[in-house]
């Protein structure tokens, strides 16, 4: 009798501790998703640890190299497992901005080819083995799957699949529920929703999705997705530039404004267009009221129109035209380039 009741007690112990948070850092937190997988979070940025035995995967590193090497050491030293991969799901800063550190460690790296491709062109850390379109990766006696199914986020976003556990890895492409539009500096709009229905049609048996940001869900997040950018308009033409700019700063910002006034750290500026471009691209922004913060190149705004302009292309046609709820722009290095972050779209 006393043996029964000891293992029921187990068991029950076991069940519990699916869903809870370990706080590794201050910054840095896992939650128990499953028995064998976990999702990293730090400042808001997600991605997987997979742990099957002594073997484990991990995908997207988080924004920082120390977070890096304290999921790394927490893997190795408190799970005892040997890192066997580390996959780098798109090529943004979220996702790989401690890649250089999983180099460090001489754990192999995986990415899709044009992750490879842009990361060499930016001057980034270069994952060590590219793939195209698909990636089958052994983690113990279970597989994990990763798989370029189209441009979304960016133009080569993957998502991650573990099918033993029906868990999806959805990055960018995938949005929480609810939450910001993202940064579409680097979006395909028009096609997002269509790569989200491909989505679907291979992993909409999910029992978890986990996206690139956010609460994680079920299968109901790529619903979402889709849903969220099926009206997207697209324009095809280039539209004229400023011709008489109220200030320029260091070839950040080219503003027209009704009125520009001072706020403490911000200028406030009424019926404004904003001009903001980095080596790829430039930034078209129409509003009743902008908020600009030169010490940061940062811009907040209440409702407007964003357009995105290819610079690549033949006459630098817009890539996006939409009509946003809120806005924030970030201006950073070319490395990176610029970061339109939306909420609320029509």
């Amino acid at each position: 009798m006393r043996k029964i009741t000891g293992i029921i007690i187990f068991a029950t112990l076991t069940i519990n501790l699916i869903g809870q948070s370990i706080n590794v850092s201050d910054k840095l937190t896992l939650i128990n998703l499953t028995d064998k997988t976990y999702i990293h979070t730090c400042q808001n940025n997600n991605g997987l640890v997979f742990i099957n035995g002594e073997k484990a995967l991990i995908v997207s590193t988080p924004d920082s190299d120390t977070e890096t090497q304290n999921l790394i050491d927490w893997v190795t030293h408190d799970q005892k497992a040997k890192i066997i991969g580390y996959v780098i799901d798109r090529w943004h800063p979220d996702a790989m901005e401690g890649l250089d550190v999983v180099l460090e460690n001489e754990i192999e790296t995986y990415s899709y080819r044009l992750t490879q491709q842009i990361a060499k062109d930016k001057g980034l850390p270069v994952p060590k083995n590219g793939f195209d379109t698909k990636l089958v990766i052994q983690v113990g006696n279970d597989s994990v799957i990763c798989h370029y199914l189209g441009e979304s986020h960016t133009k080569d976003g993957i998502v991650v699949w573990i099918p033993h556990e029906k868990i999806l890895f959805g990055g960018n492409g995938i949005r929480n529920y609810n939450g910001w539009i993202g940064n579409i500096a680097d979006a395909n709009l028009n096609d997002w929703s269509k790569t989200a229905e491909i989505v679907k049609k291979h992993y909409g048996s999910a029992k978890f999705v986990v996206p690139g940001h956010g609460k994680h869900g079920g299968a109901e997040l790529i619903d979402y997705t889709i849903d969220l950018y099926r009206n997207v308009n697209i324009a095809t033409e280039k539209n004229g530039f400023l011709k008489t700019p109220v200030f320029k700063e260091n070839e950040d910002f080219i503003v027209q404004a009704e009125q520009n006034s001072s706020d403490n750290e911000y200028r406030i500026l009424t019926n404004a267009k904003v001009i903001v471009e980095d080596s790829t691209k430039y930034v078209k922004i129409e509003s009743p009221l902008i908020k600009y913060q030169p010490d940061n190149k940062r811009i907040d705004s209440e409702t407007g129109r964003v357009n995105v302009y290819d610079k690549t292309l033949e006459g630098g046609k817009i890539r996006t035209d939409v009509k946003y709820k809120k806005l924030i722009l970030i201006k950073i290095d070319d490395s990176v380039g610029l970061r339109v972050i939306l909420q609320g779209i029509e």
